[in-house]
């Protein structure tokens, strides 16, 4: 490699890191850079330059970029975009997508498509990264003898990056696999600590991003997103708020226990998502359930949930819900467990996704209900395999020993939808191209039919899927969820909700 495309390829991904990380604040004027600057700096210094020290910055050249306290930003996405202009226009002329001639699968030297993943292998979210691994994995398989992209059938290369369970890891990675791995698309899942940061790096450098796994309000609203100014690269396919609500209610309402409900929220977007006066959980006093207001969002990572508990235990609360990593949750759980008092529902997003995280909690999780976003018995097939829910199910617990989890179908999904919209794009270098391809996809999934922006009240950006209620029961040392709760979805639930009591004393 010469010393100037070392050069070219370390300032860019310094680049793409600023915009990502800091707004691009630190990015010298494409046209007028600072000549002090410019003259004292070498080959390998970086353009970048300290953070404003106020929560409230903006630059002179970069966009608003709040940040919050509890450590997540929302930024002003005109400044974000005009941020990546800046970011282009200091890279070389060639195109900064443009992938290396050969390397894909077939070996004849036509051009791959580069599709890039971040999954968080490590961190409080790492059971995602297990089903990311087996899709991936899957999807090499499936496309080892090409992808069609319009008339055309051309190798796939796929590229994973670990977003580590942390939003800024997360950005960091999609900066890697734009500029380092020069993806054409990113697919992204994980809960809204992976999406969104990848989302907001994907349309600050203008590449086509695809992701799921994230109540579709956190995903958007989270990111500053506008219904009348839509973003331009980013799509978004997942279950929202109201779908939650009916699930709740309707598991809730089988129940015999007082409608007064204490909420576990973090203080992050999912935790701003969920406690939306609006379209969050506090709309649920709209089906004759009181949500008490005593509890302030907790810091993620926090390890005192005394206050809490004792609030739960002041106010005789028999149920609680909310969105908090499983490791916080278990946190919580030890501390009320400690009390010796079990609220008869526990209704939890994110914390309960995932069977193994449900028995590192013990006996007591018998009985915990949760969404279900999809299962087994969801009555749809693979647009690439033309296996049922069943059958995917079936063929990755035999696989790899795990039980199923709902984040399996929506993880194996986006390569559906991305399957189906590249066939509609003239060439795998247009990268406006395939942004609009995805944004009129109707694809045929294992989840359902996914489109963005085709229902009521949902973002040009969005694709709403429908969702179930679901219950953890325990069975000969194993936990299973089954399907309780029906909201119109064509699957037939596996019976009554049963509060956490009187599974327990079974």
């Amino acid at each position: 490699m010469f010393w100037s495309d070392r050069v070219a390829g370390t300032r860019r991904r310094q680049a793409a890191h600023e915009v990502s990380n800091h707004g691009g604040r630190g990015l010298l004027h494409p046209v007028r850079p600072d000549p002090v600057t410019a003259a004292q700096s070498s080959p390998e210094a970086s353009d970048s330059v300290a953070a404003a020290s106020s929560p409230v910055a903006r630059g002179p050249l970069g966009p608003r970029v709040e940040t919050r306290p509890e450590g997540w930003r929302l930024v002003d996405r005109r400044g974000l975009l005009k941020a990546a202009g800046m970011a282009a226009v200091a890279a070389p002329a060639t195109s900064l997508l443009a992938a290396c001639g050969g390397g894909g699968s077939g070996g004849s030297g036509a051009r791959s498509v580069r599709i890039g993943v971040v999954s968080p292998r490590t961190g409080s979210l790492r059971l995602y990264s297990e089903v990311d691994a087996h899709v991936v994995e899957t999807m090499r398989t499936i496309f080892k003898d090409g992808i069609r992209v319009g008339r055309s059938t051309l190798p796939v290369e796929i590229f994973v990056r670990d977003g580590q369970s942390d939003r800024n890891r997360a950005a960091a990675a999609a900066t890697d696999l734009i500029f380092t791995d020069r993806v054409d698309v990113v697919l992204v899942g994980g809960t809204s600590d992976n999406a969104n940061p990848v989302s907001d790096a994907c349309e600050a450098n203008g590449v086509p991003c695809i992701s799921t796994e994230a109540p579709w309000e956190s995903w958007f609203y989270g990111r500053g997103g506008n219904v009348q100014a839509p973003f331009s690269w980013t799509y978004h396919f997942y279950w929202g708020m109201g779908d939650l609500r009916g699930a709740y209610t309707t598991m809730w309402g089988q129940l015999d226990v007082p409608r007064v409900v204490a909420l576990l929220l973090p203080n992050d977007q999912d935790g701003a998502t969920f406690s939306n006066g609006v379209f969050g959980l506090p709309a649920l006093a709209q089906a004759g359930f009181r949500i008490l207001s005593e509890f302030p969002a907790y810091s993620v990572g926090q390890r005192d949930f005394s206050a809490h508990v004792q609030k739960i235990i002041d106010n005789d609360v028999e149920i609680v819900a909310g969105v908090p990593n499983p490791d916080d949750f278990a946190v919580f759980w030890r501390t009320l467990n400690d009390r010796n008092y079990l609220p008869k529902v526990v209704t939890m997003s994110k914390a309960l996704s995932f069977e193994r995280d449900v028995e590192n909690l013990g006996a007591t999780a018998n009985g915990f209900t949760t969404e279900v976003s999809w299962s087994p018995k969801h009555q749809f097939r693979s647009y690439l395999t033309n296996r049922t829910a069943e059958e995917l199910a079936s063929e990755y617990v035999d696989q790899t020993g795990r039980p199923w989890a709902p984040s399996l179908g929506f993880t194996h999904a986006l390569y559906e939808v991305l399957a189906q919209a590249l066939v509609n794009v003239d060439s795998i270098d247009n990268a406006r191209g395939i942004a609009d391809a995805i944004a009129r996809v109707k694809a045929n999934t294992i989840v359902g039919t996914v489109t963005f922006g085709g229902a009521q009240n949902v973002p040009k950006n969005v694709g709403s899927i429908p969702l179930v209620g679901g219950q953890w029961r325990q069975q000969n040392n194993t936990f299973n969820l089954r399907v309780v709760a029906n909201n119109g979805s064509n699957i037939a639930p596996d019976g009554p909700v049963e509060d956490l009591q009187t599974v327990q004393n079974r």
